[in-house]
């Protein structure tokens, strides 16, 4: 008896004996160390992720989806649950090198990542395969449904989504959007379960002035003239006259922003770039003899049978020999010589004002982004013969948008508008802000700019502007060929040029105004028979599609 009784004894302090050891074991795991444990458990359980609201769009005129933002998932593995990982396997799914998948695996951390922003039929590939400890995060992928269209206005993302060049830059804060954290929880089984995501998202999106069918009509043809010309590049920019609205701004070579870009790309010429305008300056001495010395319209100029020597080592040169020429004539035969002595009538100060009150000189306003200014010295810097150079468009240096709005000053009859790439700014689909038409200043009186349409008529008719022509609509347009300065020689280049045609049609109340560039073109350079001809082929296809007649005209909503 006495044995069973020891028995008994030794088993009921053996089962309190295990009973205290567990029981200070779950003391001390729940009680002592609680807080160690639970974050533990938590970072095995329990991940906290950031996600951001969808990227907003970017829409032409007529709301087609320029930019757009769609979900991705990027793929991640925990090195420590990939130990069995078939890494020739995985990378045929992935797309990736085996030894780029072992060298990410051999980094001293718990989780790397693989490969970024892979699209749902790449995800449900590799989701398919269960491979061990891959898991994966959603992100963004930018994507812009028209590929190069206006790109150089779009602008485009980097892999991070923020904004690198055009709209894209300008607006990156807003169309970034909303920045959110959530709870991902795992069950037993490894299955996820997400908490606090259940926040609506904003809708927000910028409207521009950009119509896509002018963007392909313009992109379409310097493109062609682009292996015509050989050229370095072409730019086309065309404007509504009367609000300033930039309707189509092209520049070539450009780039799809859904591929790799070449960071050199992104700049945009149409704004970016400065050069000595030429001939298409001359719309400015015109304006400042007609405003202040009205009676030389009457007059006729000896154009010294096309060589004119201004200083001792100063020769100005015309393209052909001419004699005594009129105001309109030495505009229609671009005459520089008819114009140099013209800007000796005007005055330095004069013409300095005046093409100060056209826009050169100073950044135009456009809610773009890397905008040069050009250069237009003050007077006190100009030398002797400085007025008579300037006055046909040597000596300063202008940008593409600059030309293009003082030929749309005219056609509106003497106002200076701000050019406009917005249009609108919307959020969760009410309107926030509005791009509005802005009037600068008045440059010239409506008499004089009806002069100078008249002259610019003539230029198309019989001057070197006849290949810009239209049969049955009056344009009114003017050539530009512009030597370009070599900074290392310190003299004009005898090889490099740029030509430009800047016009508007139809003349009397024009719907557009078009400006064609084409820099640096080989072989032939001549802007009435390079240029002009671009200029043309545009024209005749906007007239198609705006349904532009002389007499019935159409109004762009």
């Amino acid at each position: 008896m006495k044995v069973i009784k020891y028995k008994i004894i030794f088993i009921c302090f053996f089962i309190f004996l295990v009973f205290f050891i567990i029981g200070s074991r779950l003391f001390w795991v729940q009680i002592v160390n609680y807080t160690f444990f639970a974050q533990e458990v938590s970072k095995q359980s329990k991940r906290i992720k950031k996600t951001q609201t969808l990227r907003g769009n970017i829409y032409d005129r007529n709301m087609m989806t320029l930019a757009t933002s769609m979900t991705a998932e990027s793929c991640y593995i925990e090195t420590k649950k990939a130990k069995g990982l078939d890494v020739e396997f995985f990378s045929k799914c992935t797309g990736m090198m085996p030894a780029d998948i072992r060298s990410k695996l051999k980094q001293k951390k718990n989780s790397v990542l693989i490969k970024r922003k892979l699209l749902p039929d790449e995800v449900l590939k590799i989701k398919s395969k269960n491979f061990p400890g891959v898991y994966f995060e959603k992100e963004q992928l930018r994507f812009y449904p028209e590929n190069s269209l206006a790109s150089h206005v779009v602008g485009v993302v980097g892999m991070d989504n923020k904004g690198l060049s055009g709209i894209e830059y300008l607006f990156d804060d807003f169309l970034t959007g909303i920045s959110k954290k959530y709870v991902v929880m795992k069950d037993g089984k490894g299955r996820e379960i997400i908490l606090g995501n259940d926040s609506e998202d904003e809708n927000r999106y910028v409207v521009l002035t950009i119509d896509s069918r002018l963007q392909h009509i313009a992109e379409t043809a310097i493109k062609k003239a682009y292996q015509t010309t050989n050229a370095k590049s072409l730019t086309c920019i065309i404007q509504n006259p009367y609000t300033g609205e930039i309707l189509a701004m092209a520049s070539y070579p450009s780039f799809d922003p859904n591929k790799k870009i070449d960071p050199k790309m992104l700049k945009n010429i149409s704004i970016g770039d400065a050069f000595e305008p030429g001939s298409v300056f001359k719309i400015v001495t015109a304006a400042a003899v007609l405003e202040k010395h009205p009676e030389v319209l009457s007059e006729n100029f000896f154009c010294e049978n096309g060589s004119y020597k201004l200083a001792k080592d100063v020769v100005i040169h015309d393209h052909e020999k001419y004699g005594l020429l009129s105001f309109q004539d030495m505009f229609a035969y671009s005459s520089n010589i008819g114009f140099a002595k013209l800007g000796e009538i005007v005055g330095k100060q004069d013409l300095w004002q005046y093409a100060r009150s056209f826009g050169f000189g100073m950044n135009t306003g456009i809610e773009l982004t890397g905008e040069t200014s050009g250069r237009l010295e003050p007077v006190s810097s100009w030398s002797g013969v400085s007025c008579k150079i300037i006055s046909f468009g040597q000596e300063l240096s202008v940008n593409a948008l600059q030309i293009i709005n003082s030929y749309s000053t005219i056609a509106n009859g003497g106002l200076l508008m701000e050019p406009k790439i917005i249009r609108a700014v919307f959020c969760n689909n009410k309107e926030i802000q509005t791009f509005e038409p802005v009037k600068i200043r008045r440059v010239i009186s409506p008499a004089t700019a009806d002069i100078i349409r008249k002259m610019l008529e003539a230029v198309v008719e019989y001057g070197t502007g006849v290949h810009a022509g239209i049969e049955g609509i009056k344009i009114a347009g003017k050539t530009g060929t512009a030597q370009k300065y070599d900074n290392y020689l310190k003299k004009y280049s005898d090889s490099k040029y740029v030509s430009l045609f800047a016009g508007f049609f139809p003349s009397k109340k024009p719907d557009v105004t078009v400006l064609v560039i084409v820099d640096e073109p080989k072989g032939d350079y001549w802007a009435s028979s390079v240029a002009a001809p671009i200029f043309r082929n545009i024209s005749s296809n906007i007239l198609e599609y705006l349904d532009i007649r002389q007499e019935n005209k159409f109004v762009l909503k």
